[in-house]
């Protein structure tokens, strides 16, 4: 359960997010793997495997989150990326398959992960 601090901050930063992603302010991590149900795949195959065709799509399901999507708000402290920024993790339905989604925010609109949930 997110605080109301929290769901402020979620808040701020959707809105942030939605502003930049507009403008084209993106990115998508998407030469990473994924692990789901015991398969490795490609993070545009876990994609397809949602039914979305591509990179747009999941962009506007981005755009359509909401306050209430986000379960956890925690900091990436990957020494590989070396962000040390805050990241925010959202579940939703597709249909109605159970979606992770991880989104940060440096300089653009970075998505980390979109794909079926382990959780």
């Amino acid at each position: 359960m997110l605080s109301t601090l929290d769901k402020n901050a979620v808040e701020s930063f959707l809105k942030l997010c939605k502003s930049e992603i507009k403008k084209g302010n993106r990115k998508f991590i998407s030469l990473r793997k994924v692990v789901i149900k015991s398969d490795i795949m490609s993070a545009y195959d876990a994609l397809y495997s949602l039914g979305i065709k591509d990179e747009r799509e999941m962009w506007n399901y981005i755009l359509n989150l909401e306050v209430k999507d986000c379960i956890d708000v925690s900091f990436d402290y990957d020494a590989y990326r070396d962000y040390n920024t805050e990241m925010y993790e959202f579940i939703i339905y597709i249909n109605n398959t159970k979606v992770y989604i991880k989104l940060t925010y440096r300089n653009k609109v970075i998505c980390l992960s979109f794909h079926e949930s382990n959780y």
